[in-house]
């Protein structure tokens, strides 16, 4: 009988190559899964580097608005206190032209009364110059009195605008500092 060949030999040396070749692929896409989970791991690193700078940044520029804003509500506060204490001395003056307002009346009166006594010897006369003196008094009195009120409106007004244009800098200050 004619032996056929072995053929377990070179089977088991093609077995063995196969296994190393296998083996040798699996290790290859093992290193390259590894280098894979690095890449990951390096660019997670990097997102979480960005977003803290991000949030740092943010961070920074949310304390300078606060910082601007409380500048701002401070000069605010500061420019309608100074209006009020404006607004409190245009009402201490409009009291004091009220007083001088009613003391000249009262003089105005008080000279027309004089007249009236001294013209009894001459009742014509004396009544139109005192019926004159008692025009002109009243006018005089109300033309100072409009003329004092018409000042403190004006200067009521300046004083408005003042704080206005105070606050219409502050505001620009603020919206300029962005």
């Amino acid at each position: 009988m004619i032996g056929l060949p072995d053929m377990k030999m070179p089977l088991l040396w093609v077995l063995g190559v196969g296994l190393v070749a296998a083996l040798g692929v699996a290790g290859i896409e093992r290193t390259r899964a590894a280098g894979a989970r690095a890449d990951l791991a390096t660019e997670k690193r990097s997102r979480a580097d960005e977003n803290t700078a991000r949030a740092l940044a943010a961070l920074a520029d949310l304390q300078r608005t606060v910082a601007l804003t409380a500048s701002h509500a401070k000069t605010q506060k500061e420019n309608v206190d100074a209006y009020e204490a404006r607004l409190a001395d245009l009402d201490g003056r409009r009291r004091v032209v009220a007083a001088d307002r009613d003391r000249m009346r009262q003089q105005f009166a008080a000279y027309v009364a004089g007249d009236r006594e001294q013209a009894a010897t001459d009742p014509v006369a004396c009544q139109r110059l005192a019926d004159r003196s008692a025009v002109l008094t009243a006018v005089a009195a109300r033309s100072r009195e409009l003329l004092e009120r018409g000042r403190l409106v004006v200067e009521g007004r300046d004083n408005e605008v003042a704080v206005l244009v105070e606050t219409l800098r502050n505001d620009r200050n603020l919206l300029s500092s962005d």
